[in-house]
């Protein structure tokens, strides 16, 4: 009786060894399967400013080299050196992500500040929601948009050579450090054309615009924008190719005007752009300038086009 009572005991005890080391196998292997597959972390803030328990940093002062297309990782060092994710910078987005790394791009390189925050597959419609130009043609200076995977992803534009961009960019391989890649430009679902470098854009063959005769010595015209301006390789049909939008309160050369495509309210005259990065290959409505000196203020009542603009 007392032996069997033993072997009883005995296999208890080891049923309950057994049992305990299959549910910490199961256990480890659970939480390596859910840090494996873990949700990334949000790129830009998601939540309650007062929620997101990190800090809001500020711009520094000098970080980035500026004034260079291409200074190659000029991100700030001291947003380098915290952990990923561990503060949010000036615009809002977390540090050491492509967001992060391409609104300091902008800021630093452009002199352009960004009007949102988002992750990077809601930049696309976010800047076309605000009038600027989101199309498939890379400019240097632009933002190279992707709404693939969770978040997204977003590069910023150093050189285009034909159907190759080369980008800088950060967190690519989820890492939140830097790289430089060239890339087919069809990589990417499309190209944000916030404040492109100027002088930098190398514009499309407008071949398929018809290009009336011109005088390219002949006295430009300086004309402001009171609002967002598209621009348009074929001023015909306000098509063709877009170009880089023209800003708000924003005062460009222009070459000559010449009547095409009837807007809204009814106008046909357009301008050809002299100013660079447009640089006379691209056409806006005469509609979007105020056409009489003024610079700021509403468009309603000012003339559809400036008499002073020669004719193409």
């Amino acid at each position: 009786m007392f032996e069997r009572r033993l072997v009883r005991g005995l296999i208890v005890v080891v049923t309950a060894v057994l049992l305990g080391a299959f549910a910490q196998a199961a256990l480890a292997s659970s939480s390596h399967h859910k840090r494996k597959h873990r949700r990334p972390h949000p790129q830009a803030l998601s939540v309650p400013l007062r929620k997101a328990h990190v800090r809001v940093l500020k711009a520094p002062e000098r970080g980035g080299k500026g004034g260079n297309v291409d200074p190659g990782d000029d991100y700030p060092q001291q947003w380098k050196n915290l952990p990923m994710d561990a503060a949010l910078d000036p615009w809002k987005e977390y540090t050491r992500e492509c967001t992060s790394f391409v609104a300091w791009a902008l800021s630093s390189r452009n002199g352009f500040a960004m009007p949102f925050f988002d992750n990077a597959n809601k930049w696309g419609p976010d800047a076309a929601r605000r009038g600027f130009a989101v199309n498939s043609s890379p400019a240097v200076g632009s933002v190279a948009w992707s709404n693939a995977g969770f978040f997204g992803h977003v590069a910023y534009v150093v050189a285009v050579s034909g159907a190759t961009v080369t980008i800088e960019e950060y967190n690519h391989y989820g890492n939140g450090t830097y790289d430089k890649r060239n890339v087919p430009a069809s990589a990417f679902n499309g190209y944000i054309h916030f404040k492109d470098i100027p002088g930098e854009f190398v514009a499309p063959s407008p071949a398929a615009a018809p290009q009336p005769p011109g005088n390219p010595s002949a006295p430009t015209f300086a004309e402001t924008t009171g609002g967002v301006a598209h621009t348009w390789t074929n001023y015909t049909n306000a098509g063709g190719t877009q170009g880089p939008s023209i800003p708000s309160n924003a005062t460009v050369q222009i070459s000559c005007a010449l009547q095409g495509f009837r807007v809204a309210d009814g106008n046909t005259w357009w301008y050809r752009i002299a100013s660079g990065p447009w640089n006379n290959a691209f056409y806006v409505s005469a509609d979007a300038f105020y056409n009489n000196g003024q610079t700021s203020g509403s468009l309603i009542g000012t003339p559809f086009v400036d008499p002073a603009v020669s004719p193409c």
